[in-house]
């Protein structure tokens, strides 16, 4: 029988509907469907996220990342009209995959947990997925839960390592798919690719990078995990780095790098 897994995600519509296109593009078949959560994490407001970004930015990064932003959502919106060259939302992704879309606004609800259960799963796949996972979810599919994350685990936990990795001067970083457990960026790690980071690389290309990476490594670890030869190694806490989103010292000290976001 083939691996039945299940996509957790969220809408993006400048990294992930690329990754998700690649993953599917290759392993349509063991896929049951997916759920798009909301974007921002509980608590979060646009608000205070627009505020964040501001402070981390400044003025002009921020204005070309808005205007990248409008644009990239201005043709997702289209693409569901008019047929496009590429994709721009991950929605847009399931469609032309013609992958059933289940949504929720709490993955721990039991009303999700009941739904996944019926479809009998072997794994569920986290890709960016902006809520936590409690217990529950976790022990349903029969192999587990994976999760993708842009740094080499088990350093730079947490929240954007594209951009801690350039803060703190690294010449490399890379992609790791590893087993969840209820804590951040914990649990063994199935598979990692390292990526180099250049003079020239920016928070956007080193973005680029490792989730093209992450993308090869989700649809490897699926065939692993079908084909029973999949092998982990430990995620040592006590190696664990972890990082929180910047501020605007941070964003500062980067830039007086001379690093930039884009």
């Amino acid at each position: 029988m083939p691996l039945k897994a299940f996509i957790i995600t969220q809408e993006d519509c400048l990294y992930l509907p690329q990754f998700i296109h690649t993953v599917l593009r290759h392993r349509r078949a063991n896929l049951a469907g997916m759920t798009i959560l909301p974007t921002l994490m509980p608590k979060q407001t646009w608000t205070t996220t627009l505020r964040d970004h501001l402070a981390v930015y400044g003025a002009t990064q921020f204005f070309r990342q808005g205007v990248r932003y409008a644009s990239r959502r201005a043709l997702a919106i289209l693409e569901k009209y008019v047929p496009l060259p590429g994709h721009y939302s991950v929605e847009g992704v399931a469609r032309a995959y013609d992958l059933p879309l289940h949504p929720t606004k709490a993955v721990n609800s039991q009303e999700y947990l009941d739904f996944l259960r019926s479809l009998d799963l072997d794994l569920i796949i986290s890709i960016n997925a902006s809520q936590k996972f409690k217990s529950e979810i976790l022990a349903l599919p029969r192999l587990g839960c994976i999760n993708v994350h842009g740094a080499l685990l088990p350093r730079y936990r947490g929240r954007l390592p594209s951009f801690w990795v350039l803060a703190n001067g690294e010449k490399e970083t890379g992609t790791t798919v590893h087993f969840m457990n209820e804590e951040l960026d914990d649990g063994p790690i199935l598979l990692q690719e390292r990526v180099a980071i250049g003079e020239s690389d920016t928070q956007d290309t080193i973005i680029r990078k490792t989730k093209a990476a992450g993308a090869r490594l989700i649809v490897e670890a699926i065939d692993r995990l079908e084909g029973g030869s999949a092998s982990t190694q430990p995620n040592d806490r006590s190696q664990a780095t972890y990082f929180s989103f910047p501020t605007r010292a941070d964003g500062l000290r980067l830039r007086q790098q001379g690093r930039r976001f884009l």
